[in-house]
């Protein structure tokens, strides 16, 4: 592990960055997951109308 200040700088920076990108593409692969999730959802309200029904019943709206 190299001790002098500019290897040290140069390592930080590399580290900020590279966990930037790794945070930036979780927030991506959630954000595709949750809208799959709902298109998901939605499909499976949309064809079967006995769990659409109990999800109204549910939220209020029957």
């Amino acid at each position: 592990m190299p001790t002098d200040p500019s290897s040290l700088i140069v390592l930080g920076v590399g580290a900020v960055i590279l966990a930037w990108l790794i945070f930036s593409v979780i927030k991506k692969l959630f954000s595709v997951a949750l809208v799959a999730a709902l298109a998901f959802g939605g499909y499976m309200l949309w064809t079967n109308p006995d769990l659409l029904r109990r999800a109204m019943e549910m939220v209020g709206f029957a």
